[in-house]
């Protein structure tokens, strides 16, 4: 049974590029509801009412959160974790019962540093994002095709969790739902190494005398690029899913391992295939790491569809 989206007023906690961008897609897709946001400081939340992103905004916690009906955690993995530990147990306490979900790339940490069994909350994370940051950057496109992985608690009430299923399938998203450990593990390997091996492989070249980035083309610009991203969250990241992203980049190692052993042994014949087991991987899976999307345009070649920017959110 489908679920429609009944939250008229929508409180963003941090706003910046993903919390943006779904205040961009609800108002895109005429979402009648009222968008208010809080944040540490006043100028990124002006410039979010001057561009239309947001309807109101204020530094007062409370005062932003006091008619919410969906509240939505939009700040690094950290940050969130220690706010949503600050806020579930008050919503719990209170007669006000508000939907709550987060934008954190790290579900586990954030779940454990939360610590309240408020059934209102939905812990969530979208798989879209972008090497730019800030609510400026923010995309009412950014979520077309893209995954949104809920992993609700044992606590969960499942009504919440078909609010904040509904709220993000307007924006064009598919929603799926995983377990904590599942999620973590799986994101670890799919997004958190690949920005530690685009890291790694921007720091190699950064002070090579032969200056190769004057010299690169797109396999280098497509590398590096993530390696863009805002070095806060990313650092995050890294602390909070230590383990799994510990266990994904030994599995990368053991295959640059591998691959060095092929090029040292000039064995042709067994990096053919090598390349071509990788070149079938990727193509199988390109539909999903590329939606396509209609760009209507006047750069659009004919009618046909152009693939979506890929996006470097975990």
């Amino acid at each position: 049974m489908t679920v429609s989206f009944t939250g008229q007023r929508i409180a963003l906690l941090g706003l910046g590029l993903i919390s943006g961008s779904l205040a961009r897609a609800l108002k895109a897709q005429g979402w009648p509801g009222h968008i208010t946001a809080w944040g540490p400081r006043a100028p990124s939340l002006e410039m979010g009412q001057q561009l239309g992103v947001i309807d109101s905004w204020s530094l007062d916690l409370e005062r932003v959160i006091q008619d919410a009906d969906m509240i939505v955690v939009g700040a690094p993995p950290i940050a969130t974790g220690d706010l949503l530990a600050e806020l579930l147990p008050r919503l719990q306490s209170s007669s006000q019962r508000p939907v709550i979900t987060d934008l954190a790339s790290i579900k586990g940490w954030v779940i454990d540093r939360a610590s309240c069994d408020y059934e209102g909350y939905v812990p969530g994370h979208p798989i879209a994002g972008s090497e730019d940051s800030g609510v400026r950057a923010a995309n009412a496109d950014l979520f077309r095709g893209r995954e949104i992985i809920l992993t609700p608690t044992e606590h969960t009430d499942p009504s919440a969790t078909a609010q904040v299923e509904a709220m993000w399938q307007l924006t064009g998203a598919r929603v799926s739902h995983l377990t904590v450990s599942d999620h973590d593990a799986a994101l670890a390997a799919s997004s958190h190494s690949p920005h530690m091996v685009a890291y790694a492989l921007t720091m190699a070249l950064a002070d090579n005398p032969l200056a190769p980035f004057q010299h690169g083309g797109g396999a280098l610009r497509d590398m590096t690029r993530i390696a863009g991203s805002d070095p806060v969250m990313w650092r995050d990241i890294a602390v909070t899913n230590q383990r799994a992203l510990l266990d994904a980049l030994n599995d990368v190692e053991a295959e640059l391992t591998r691959l060095k052993t092929l090029i040292k042994n000039a064995d042709g014949a067994a990096m053919e295939r090598y390349f071509q087991r990788c070149r079938e991987v990727r193509r199988a899976n390109d539909t999903v790491l590329n939606p396509l999307t209609e760009i209507h345009s006047d750069s659009e070649i004919g009618s046909q569809p152009v693939a979506a920017k890929e996006t470097s959110r975990s």
